[in-house]
């Protein structure tokens, strides 16, 4: 099985691993925070519309279901 890491969770990276999640690739997906802000919705917080909860998804609950998916916190300093 042929392994992809995926350096960010933001719409392109979520994206990608979802798609390549349904393949046969071993994914690991390295963040620097443990989930995803859904950022076209911070004006609804910030006018109490809906929680800072309701934006922010866990990525690991994302792939809970993707054996072939694993998430890292973590920073890419250097790529070789």
């Amino acid at each position: 099985m042929k392994r992809i890491v995926i350096v960010g969770a933001g719409f392109g990276g979520l994206t990608a691993a979802k798609e390549l999640a349904k393949k046969d690739f071993k994914i690991t997906i390295i963040d620097k925070t443990n989930h995803h802000l859904f950022q076209p919705l911070l004006y609804q917080v910030a006018t109490a519309a809906l929680s800072p909860a309701d934006i922010a998804i866990p990525i690991r609950s994302v792939f809970s279901e993707n054996k072939n998916v694993e998430v890292f916190l973590g920073e890419v300093k250097s790529i070789d």
